[in-house]
């Protein structure tokens, strides 16, 4: 049987159209059913768009109706998911995000317990789960859940890239960040200086609908531009929500 509602990077489409907060909910008390812990314990994260605190929040909804915890990381990118799980031994991680597309709209992709996305047979289990439209998906369902603030996941995300990366040394090196006003907008920043590096920063006032929005790896030109005109020595553009990068050299 071929998923129906899962591409290749989660569930993806217009905010408020085809990704309601009722899908939300509705996928996160079928993924969190799924994960067969007796309390599952659920992070999400977003990027910057202004329909994600919607979502995250309709998410942790879901969640919590399964009878798991959802702790709200915040803005974050991608790659911090594999990373929180690890570090606090948890059952499900949960992104929000649309990735490089335009603001407007919005997805939900989802990692287990190992760092990795689900797989194509669990994904089918939380579509098939959906469609028989099941009030709970688990025994656990019986008891509700609770929503909490994930406090200091962006500090304990910096500090395992700097641990894992702690012998790169970047100092004396001019670099230019674009963050695409999205995911990566604060802890790419702060990670690189924390390396050593000299970083200028562009696309780093996420508004909730500029993201994408002419920066970022889908217009690394502009970055290109920038490195060169500047006299530094390389740039990086991010995506959305941060598992992308472009580069660019002195000479753009």
């Amino acid at each position: 049987m071929a998923r129906k509602l899962f591409g290749t990077d989660g569930v993806r489409g217009r905010a408020g159209d085809f990704v309601t907060a009722e899908l939300a909910l509705a996928l996160g008390r079928a993924a969190t059913g799924n994960t067969g812990a007796q309390r599952p314990q659920v992070v999400i994260l977003r990027d910057t768009r202004e329909s994600g605190e919607m979502l995250a929040a309709a998410l942790a909804a879901g969640v919590s109706s399964a009878g798991g915890d959802a702790l709200l990381a915040g803005v974050l990118p991608t790659p911090a998911a594999p990373l929180l799980l690890r570090r606090y031994g948890l059952d499900l991680a949960a992104v929000v995000s649309a990735s490089h597309n335009p603001f407007a709209d919005n997805g939900i992709k989802f990692f287990a317990a190992d760092g990795y996305k689900l797989s194509d047979e669990a994904e089918l289990a939380i579509e098939r789960e959906l469609e028989r439209g099941s009030a709970t998906t688990s025994a656990a369902a019986a008891r509700s859940g609770r929503v909490r603030e994930l406090r200091g996941a962006a500090e304990d995300y910096l500090r395992e890239l700097h641990t894992r990366f702690a012998e790169l040394q970047l100092c004396g090196l001019d670099v230019v960040l674009d963050c695409a006003n999205g995911a990566a907008y604060s802890v790419a920043p702060e990670i690189f200086r924390r390396l050593g590096a000299e970083v200028t920063v562009i696309a780093d006032e996420p508004d909730g609908r500029n993201i994408n929005d002419g920066c970022g790896s889908t217009h690394v030109e502009r970055l290109a531009q920038i490195v060169r005109g500047g006299g530094h020595d390389l740039g990086f553009a991010f995506d959305g929500d941060g598992d992308r990068v472009l580069a660019a050299d002195r000479r753009g």
